[in-house]
């Protein structure tokens, strides 16, 4: 079994374990969802034909698990022929090495542009990341009721924010629960369409709205 390990390619693997449970590759690509030409290409070790090597990777661990078969072998036999390049395709380790070798990308000029940009890349996220927390309003879910629920007088809103926000259902303040849920009642006396409004406030002033119109019948 070890021999057989080392010497076979991971297609050569798949195509035995395939053929030994009486499955055309039609049937694997129905069942799990994978396009038929990526197929092809797995058992014929053609991984640049796949968007890169993690959609690669996953699509040998689903092919390989619905054949039963344990798929960090067939990973680890991966691993060994192939290497996952600077743009995340999948290419032999030998092509691999002598493109590095040629392109000479790890020279000291090389590793210093690479130190600044790394630097400027995580001060440029982290900035980006700080205006989006302070500009973004509040997080707010209704959970009921849905849009165009049809109802009794008696209407129940659900829904949860964040702590410390101020939820106001149609202009009627609501106090929040721990974990920053809360639930109202709403009469209505005629029937008809009738919308619902809920906000939710933080403390910056930002205001999350969301509106939900249903139908009174009673």
């Amino acid at each position: 079994m070890n021999q057989t390990i080392k010497t076979q390619t991971v297609g050569d693997l798949l195509i035995k374990h395939r053929k030994a449970a009486g499955l055309e590759l039609k049937d694997i690509a129905e069942k799990t969802f994978i396009k038929l030409n990526y197929l092809e290409a797995i058992e014929k070790n053609n991984f640049a034909v796949l968007p890169n090597a993690s959609y690669a990777k996953a699509y040998i661990s689903n092919y390989a698990k619905l054949l039963g078969v344990n798929p960090r072998p067939l990973l680890a036999i991966l691993r060994r022929d192939y290497q996952e390049s600077a743009k995340g395709r999948l290419l032999p380790r030998e092509f691999l090495r002598d493109s590095f070798r040629k392109a000479n990308l790890f020279s000291p000029v090389r590793l210093t542009l690479l130190f600044i940009a790394s630097v400027f890349l995580i001060f440029l996220s982290y900035a980006t990341w700080q205006w989006f927390s302070l500009n973004r309003p509040p997080r707010l879910e209704v959970f009921q009721p849905s849009d165009g629920d049809l109802t009794a007088a008696r209407v129940v809103v659900e829904g949860q924010t964040i702590m410390n926000a101020t939820v106001l259902v149609n202009a009627q303040p609501v106090a929040l629960q721990a974990g920053g849920f809360f639930n109202t009642e709403l009469y209505y006396d005629i029937e008809g369409p009738a919308t619902i409004t809920i906000k939710a406030t933080d403390e910056r002033g930002k205001t999350s709205v969301v509106q939900r119109t249903i139908q009174v019948n009673y």
